[in-house]
């Protein structure tokens, strides 16, 4: 049978700019050009003789014609996957998109008992200072950080944030803070907005001037400084439980708060999720309980 059809290398990059509705995003997320991603989609165009995009000053925006094959083409491609996935072998990759500090204090020192499960499975980590959106496309699953405001088929709640000071052990009655006074310390701000120091101020009553101490980029960050004897950074319960129960960090107040944001487990909508998806999926959740008796230390 001799089927007429357009460049399938043309479609998939049409269907990558459709769901993104930015040249930029698409070859972000095939890896390849931006003038790479415009090429294909002006061939498919020319293919069809008629256009699928129109280019305005505020970006792209589909035409008709582009919606209608868009939500065919998914629905081709999506079958294709599900006719080839049984063909597909348990060494198929799981990627999974993470904050740096949660891979850093979390995953990594956990990821090797998983491996040691599932041998043939190999998991990609990727590191990401932003959170993973509903619309990537590029990765199986992601851990993400807020609120909770996504669709729950497309989300699970991991854990709530609970927030305390840590130290290394010694800080606060050594001769920077002789007096273990949390005025006289070095706070250590996981991010530039010292968001979190004010929050635990506010809510565990103990006025302090966030104005003053060592501004991060990520919390992981702050944690080493404050192991290295540098001052009191303000953290999540969770992710530094391993270096409380290390003892190198201390918690000189019992008293953590919380932020009202969660740790989130999320999927991109409408994705088949393959078998060796669904394990990670599962162990991660299984193995966060832990995270919740965690929490409850220092919250009781």
């Amino acid at each position: 049978m001799t089927r007429r059809l357009p460049s399938l290398n043309a479609l998939r990059c049409f269907e990558v700019v459709a769901a993104q509705l930015s040249i930029k995003k698409a070859a972000l997320s095939l890896h390849v050009s931006e003038s790479a991603v415009s090429r294909q989609v002006r061939i498919l165009e020319e293919q069809l003789g008629t256009p699928l995009f129109l280019r305005t000053h505020n970006g792209l925006e589909i035409t008709d014609a582009g919606q209608r094959l868009a939500m065919g083409v998914k629905e081709a491609f999506d079958h294709i996957a599900r006719a080839v996935d049984p063909f597909q072998s348990d060494r198929d990759a799981v990627t999974i998109k993470v904050l740096p500090t949660f891979a850093l204090r979390w995953l990594f020192p956990r990821l090797r008992a998983f491996q040691a499960q599932h041998p043939l499975i190999k998991v990609n980590v990727q590191t990401r200072l932003n959170d993973m959106t509903l619309n990537d496309t590029d990765a199986d699953l992601g851990i993400r950080y807020g609120i909770g405001n996504w669709p729950q088929d497309c989300a699970t709640e991991l854990y709530p944030e609970w927030i305390l000071p840590v130290c290394a052990p010694g800080y606060l009655s050594g001769s920077d803070c002789p007096d273990g006074d949390l005025d006289r310390a070095t706070l250590l701000h996981p991010l530039p907005d010292r968001q979190d120091w004010l929050t635990w101020s506010e809510k565990a009553g103990y006025p302090l001037d966030t104005r003053k101490g060592l501004d991060f980029d990520a919390l992981d960050m702050a944690l080493s400084a404050a192991e290295a004897g540098l001052g009191v950074a303000m953290t999540d319960v969770v992710l530094a439980h391993e270096a409380l129960e290390a003892g190198r960090l201390v918690a000189p107040m019992r008293k953590a708060v919380p932020t009202g944001a969660s740790y989130y487990l999320v999927r991109p909508p409408d994705m088949r999720r393959r078998r060796q998806v669904k394990l990670l999926d599962e162990w991660i959740c299984d193995e966060i309980g832990a995270a919740r008796d965690t929490v409850r230390l220092y919250t009781h």
